[in-house]
């Protein structure tokens, strides 16, 4: 596997790279959860939801940390959808569950005969865990009594040598230390994975991931979601989209990805391929999948702000298609309205009012300026007006994220951890056209590419 950072920062000295200067306004990811206001006419639009958009701050807050499917056993749903994903979600929260409840009767302790006397048992346990932390992180959650449970089966790995164990030799970091073996099976590297993933050590979790995906087979597309959403963690973009498109090429039947990679494209404003995933996740996605309603308030704003502008002439084809496409526009909008209503049935909330679905409604439910504030009788007027105001807002979104890696401001790089305020990204100074997150990320860039093409 490449390194990406194998271009050392010593081919090009500091003061050859251009400085740089500070970009002021926030750029907005897809997990992005603080309220945003628009400077166009129909800021005031979303306030005129229908009856069942309406939502408590309680609701709000539910669906903002909703990250698993427990609202339906909640609402008592649970068994009125066939979505795949639920059913995942549910073996492996009674998968972990079960095995949790067989490790408590495990005498906890890191002893040699202690876990030679109860190693089947260890075993199996770490063997559930493992699956069920394979089959849907959500449902996985990590305890002291685990993390003890990783000591014995490290133990039991390494002086034991059982079937189906591996060695890898490694260069330790200390000058003139020797070369250091480690024995490990597949489940001691998922747990070390499940261990950083859980506690938020992405970075290292990246590097251990990266570690499996060469070394495990059969499980490497599951392993690319993984190391996708340690990337979507530290908001690292570009290698985000990366991982995710290997996963849809490993198991193309994890279509959710589709749905992920829209909204990541969407957020870095490359519509088109925004686009053309949201396309793909709504053609292949389950009718009941939770993030059907977003999707489709999405291909109603891309396709909208997709529109062809002029068409002046009505039979001409810039017109005919410009009347098709807004007609399509529409019914993205009616279709997530129906998504919504059926995720309100199954989930007893009403889905979060993100940015993708702030814009729909601002751009589909356009008011007439008369004062009883009905809907106009024909819409095309004002589809057409925020289609060309999506077009500028996707055409010209400013400079939307780190050049070199994909980041959107500098929340987590080699020297920031990713509980720190977000700062600004930093633009060339010579050319204003691109923006770095860190010193080290221009100074890659600049030697791979931009020197070539930076407009002094």
């Amino acid at each position: 596997m490449t390194d990406v950072h194998a271009t050392p920062a010593a081919v090009v000295k500091d003061d050859e790279v251009p400085e740089l200067e500070e970009i002021t306004e926030h750029v907005h990811g897809p997990n992005c959860s603080h309220d945003h206001d628009h400077d166009h006419d129909h800021d005031h639009e979303h306030h005129h939801h229908h009856d069942h958009e309406h939502t408590t701050a309680e609701e709000e807050q539910a669906a903002a940390q909703r990250n698993d499917f427990d609202l339906l056993e909640i609402n008592g749903t649970k068994d009125k959808t066939t979505d795949p994903l639920v059913k995942k979600y549910f073996e492996a929260k009674e998968l972990f569950a079960k095995a949790n409840e067989r490790l408590i009767e495990i005498p906890e302790g890191a002893e040699l005969e202690l876990v030679n006397k109860h190693k089947d048992e260890i075993v199996a346990v770490t063997k559930d865990l493992m699956e069920a932390f394979l089959l849907d992180e959500k449902a996985c959650k990590l305890n002291q009594r685990i993390l003890k449970l990783a000591e014995q089966y490290e133990l039991y790995v390494q002086t034991d040598n059982p079937e189906n164990t591996s060695t890898t030799t490694v260069d330790s970091e200390e000058e003139g230390a020797e070369q250091q073996t480690t024995i490990y099976t597949r489940d001691s590297v998922i747990f070390v994975i499940m261990i950083l993933w859980s506690g938020g050590q992405y970075e290292h979790c990246i590097q251990t991931l990266t570690f499996a995906i060469q070394e495990f087979e059969p499980i490497k597309g599951r392993l690319y979601e993984l190391r996708a959403s340690c990337h979507m963690a530290l908001r690292n973009f570009k290698a985000c989209n990366e991982d995710l498109e290997e996963a849809l090429a490993t198991e193309p039947v994890n279509v959710e990805n589709h749905s992920t990679l829209g909204n990541v494209y969407y957020a870095i404003h490359q519509a088109q391929d925004a686009l053309h995933h949201f396309k793909s996740f709504v053609e292949l996605a389950h009718p009941d999948s939770r993030t059907l309603p977003n999707a489709y308030y999405a291909l109603s704003v891309l396709t909208l702000q997709s529109a062809p502008s002029g068409g002046t002439k009505k039979k001409s084809s810039q017109a005919l298609k410009q009347t098709a496409m807004l007609k399509d526009a529409q019914n993205y909008f009616k279709k997530a309205q129906d998504a919504d209503l059926r995720f309100k049935e199954l989930y007893g909330v009403v889905t979060g009012l993100n940015e993708i679905k702030r814009t729909a409604y601002q751009a589909f439910q356009a008011r007439s300026a008369n004062r009883n504030g009905f809907i106009t009788s024909d819409p095309t007027p004002a589809l057409l007006e925020a289609s060309e105001i999506l077009k500028k807002s996707f055409k010209s979104p400013g400079i939307s994220s780190c050049a070199n890696c994909g980041r959107p401001d500098n929340v987590a790089n080699d020297t920031r951890s990713p509980d720190q305020k977000p700062k600004p990204l930093i633009k060339c100074a010579k050319c204003n056209k691109v923006a770095y997150c860190s010193r080290p990320c221009q100074i890659s860039h600049w030697n791979s590419t931009h020197k070539n093409t930076c407009k002094k």
